[in-house]
């Protein structure tokens, strides 16, 4: 019955793939939301079972290696089971959302869209839910290929075409590094599988094994867009707004902090590769936050809070707190995919030509609905009680002022930022000036605002679950409060910030940002680290591949070649003669040779 988990979404995938042509867009559509809707119903059962005690289900012997045997399974525990059933809860709403999203293109080949949505989500549940390292790597790169067709989805449009090359490239970089870990992983303890490895960790060289920790690492550095592989991860929001919200609440982004959580007792077993964790986790929280301050597209500003947020959770694990950031994975993924599916609703209102928010203002007068939920999304996020964002944030920032001041200062700067830059971009849209130019939008249909309205119950009560959650994972959490008041006290603080700028106009913005303006550039150049990637090493491999076409290709190996041909040529004239059907020239040929052989046997001897 487990295995319908999976099958569910990869049926459906092969249905809509196969005959979507002839079923037509909207029933591939709904094939593909009954595959996310029945995943989720075998989620839940299986979540019931593994709660009660943790099961395997041997699926496939994949591929004999001497005593060893490669083979497919399925793992479930507490954090297998729940992170499944968020993940196909979260994906079917944002299925239902797509088809309102999509319902312009359809007639135009969208089967196809809902074909790689499919892909996408079995890929997902296979890192979920796989037993070993292998299967977790199929399902990595069946997350990259799905991640790639949907980014660029719009593939005429350069920008998306760009952005999936760019995403399917860093990506294959952090997946040289994960491949690596497995590889140095299996060295390390002659088995792929997860439990196996567990009860091994005792005997093995510590030292190998924190550098196996640190490769794996590198793949979900790639993944999550994490420093330095961050760049693809704000750009891929050219892709469909479903996408940004499937790749940012419960799967490919969240990829890498569910792999290092649930390989967690390895790096456990080797401490120094967790302060690799939390350094890269801090300083990417904190890069993002800031650029995010600054930029204006409807989406990358909740693009960079994902990296953001991410970096909190990845702080968290390196901090040695797993059920912190697990419980932070799980809230975020609901008010995180809310807020994506918000700023769908206005971009569809506006026909999907509007992506800046400066080209909309006062929608709050016209889309009620889409406003309540963007604000629940926005206060969740911004950690204010008692929203679900509070809950699991409170346990990130208590864990790190635990660990040490700094820690705990970079999480409450970082609160700070997210505050401020999500309530500026909702102010700025729903509260500002209306910039319509004619064009008067208008609330989405039910099938987009009925997800975002379960997802709004959900960013508020899934915070009550904490206590369950840490009781599950055999924790003992407890509300800190002196922390909970700074962290409420910190959120308040950044939305006033953005309320008396953005709201009240008592700080001009323009002038601000004139007097600002070499911080605010750095920060929406990200620290110029996209003009370094694309603009140093991109070119700077393309020049030295120029190069060495002109030199080494063109000068040397085809110099080389084009000069053997000319000799060749030339035999090869010659030979031709001897086959040329000309009878003078056979006798020709014949008679030297009849005298070539008179003068051997005449003078040889």
């Amino acid at each position: 019955m487990e295995i319908l988990i999976l099958l569910s979404p990869l049926i459906a995938f092969l249905v809509i793939g196969l005959f979507g042509s002839r079923l037509g867009d909207m029933a591939s559509a709904i094939l593909c939301v009954l595959g996310g809707l029945f995943s989720f119903l075998f989620s839940l059962w299986a979540t019931a079972k593994a709660l009660q005690e943790p099961f395997s289900v041997k699926l496939y012997d994949f591929l004999p290696l001497g005593n060893y045997t490669l083979s497919l399974g399925l793992y479930f525990d507490p954090l297998s089971s729940i992170t499944a059933s968020v993940v196909t809860f979260v994906a079917t709403l944002i299925f239902i959302y797509s088809i309102g999203y999509m319902s312009n293109l359809f007639g135009q080949w969208t089967f196809k869209f809902y074909a790689y949505l499919s892909l996408f989500l079995f890929a997902m549940l296979l890192i979920v839910l796989s037993d070993n390292l292998l299967g977790i790597f199929f399902g990595w790169e069946g997350v990259g290929l799905a991640s790639y067709l949907l980014i660029g989805y719009f593939h005429t449009q350069k920008k998306a075409a760009n952005a999936s090359l760019e995403a399917f490239t860093l990506n294959r970089i952090g997946d040289w590094f994960f491949l690596f870990g497995i590889i140095a992983s299996f060295y390390l303890f002659g088995t792929l599988n997860i439990v196996e490895i567990f009860s091994k960790l005792s005997g093995v060289d510590k030292a190998l094994l924190g550098l196996a920790c640190l490769l794996l690492f590198g793949g979900a550095v790639g993944k999550s867009g994490q420093l330095p592989l961050h760049t693809w991860l704000p750009n891929a929001m050219a892709g469909p707004t479903p996408v940004s919200a499937l790749l940012h609440a419960a799967t490919m982004v969240a990829a890498g902090v569910y792999m290092v959580a649930r390989l967690y007792p390895m790096f456990e077993s080797a401490p120094q590769s967790l302060k690799v964790v939390a350094v890269i986790g801090g300083l990417t929280a904190l890069f993002a936050a800031l650029a995010a301050t600054s930029h204006t597209d409807i989406k990358k500003i909740i693009a960079f809070s994902t990296m953001s947020q991410l970096g909190l959770m990845f702080l968290a694990l390196g901090l040695g707190d797993k059920v912190a950031a697990t419980f932070h994975l799980t809230t975020h993924a609901f008010f995180k995919a809310l807020l994506f599916l918000s700023a769908g609703s206005i971009i569809h209102a506006f026909h999907h030509h509007v992506h800046d928010i400066y080209e909309v203002g006062n929608l709050k007068k016209y889309m009620p609905i889409t406003y309540a939920s963007f604000l629940v999304g926005a206060l969740a996020l911004a950690g204010i009680f008692p929203l679900s964002g509070f809950w699991s944030k409170d346990m990130i920032v208590a864990t790190a002022y635990e660990a040490s001041f700094g820690w705990g200062l970079l999480a409450s700067v970082v609160s700070l930022l997210t505050a401020y830059y999500i309530f500026r971009e909702g102010f700025v849209m729903f509260h500002g000036k209306e910039r319509h130019h004619g064009e008067e939008p208008h609330e989405s249909p039910g099938v987009m605002l009925v997800p975002m309205v379960v997802l709004s119950i959900m960013a508020v009560v899934a915070g009550f679950f904490e206590g369950w959650y840490s009781k599950v994972f055999g924790a003992e959490k407890e509300l800190h409060l002196n922390i909970a008041v700074l962290s409420v006290a910190i959120g308040l603080t950044g939305i006033a910030i953005a309320y008396v700028v953005y709201i009240k106009g008592i700080i001009n913005p323009e002038k601000a940002y004139e007097a600002l303006k070499p911080l605010h550039t750095t920060f929406k150049e990200q620290f110029f680290t996209e003009r370094l990637y694309h603009k140093v090493l991109a070119y700077g491999y393309l020049f030295y591949s120029r190069v060495l076409y002109a030199t080494a290709e063109r000068q040397l190996i085809d110099g080389l070649v084009n000069s053997s041909y000319v000799g060749v040529r030339a035999l090869g004239g010659l030979l031709k003669a001897l086959q040329a059907g000309k009878l003078n020239l056979y006798i020709l040929f014949l008679s030297v040779g009849f005298l070539a052989l008179l003068f051997l046997v005449i003078f040889w001897r």
